[in-house]
């Protein structure tokens, strides 16, 4: 993506767990405009009948909610145990999530209202978006504690492990990154973390 003088684009990314969303918004607490790429996708899962239509000739009438919705959760089980049934679920997902994604980058580049985007999306690397970008930051944190977080949201520790091991490893997503921020403490402690990058990446408007 071009480099823009006036707004820079910014990837935010990292593995499960690593505390990426709360990152995200102490950034837009800093002042960048939010892009979630999480926030997409449910709405694509809500409301696109296409993409609805499809999930539902994959994996049939178990993912369809009492009141006729997609149960993301019941999703979810089905594609982190099954690497085929990922690769199929993300044929239908990614290509209009990332059409939505482009149209809001552009959108808000446009506007010119913040000097950075910041854009919330795990897959960054695997979508081979990163391209798209001025500077990535990486979000990392040990494994264990990755561990905790996930189970603190109702996972059990083996489908934590699947969610951890369906992307590529932290290590390699670090090597790509123009800043990593280690989150292994307090919320504090990480908020001060990003505001430091947020502050570099302002300068660099």
């Amino acid at each position: 993506m071009q480099r823009r003088t006036n707004t820079l684009m910014i990837g935010l990314t990292g593995g499960p767990g690593v505390g990426k969303s709360e990152a995200a918004t102490v950034m837009g607490e800093y002042g960048a405009a939010i892009i979630n790429a999480d926030q997409i996708g449910h709405e694509l899962l809500r409301s696109n009948k296409t993409v609805k239509r499809k999930l539902i000739q994959l994996f049939g009438s178990i993912i369809i909610t009492s009141d006729g919705n997609l149960d993301r959760k019941a999703i979810g089980k089905l594609v982190f145990g099954d690497p085929e049934k990922m690769v199929q679920f993300n044929k239908i997902i990614h290509p209009p999530l990332l059409k939505e994604l482009k149209k809001q980058m552009g959108l808000l580049g446009a506007k010119k209202s913040s000097k950075l985007v910041a854009v919330d999306a795990a897959l960054i690397f695997e979508w081979g978006i990163a391209d798209w970008f001025d500077y990535i930051v990486v979000i990392d944190s040990s494994r264990e504690i990755r561990f905790k977080r996930l189970q603190k949201l109702g996972l059990s520790r083996a489908e934590a492990n699947k969610r951890i091991t369906s992307q590529i490893p932290q290590k390699d997503k670090k090597a790509l990154a123009d800043f990593v921020i280690v989150n292994n403490a307090t919320k504090k402690d990480l908020a001060k973390k990003v505001k430091n990058v947020a502050g570099k990446l302002t300068e660099l408007v």
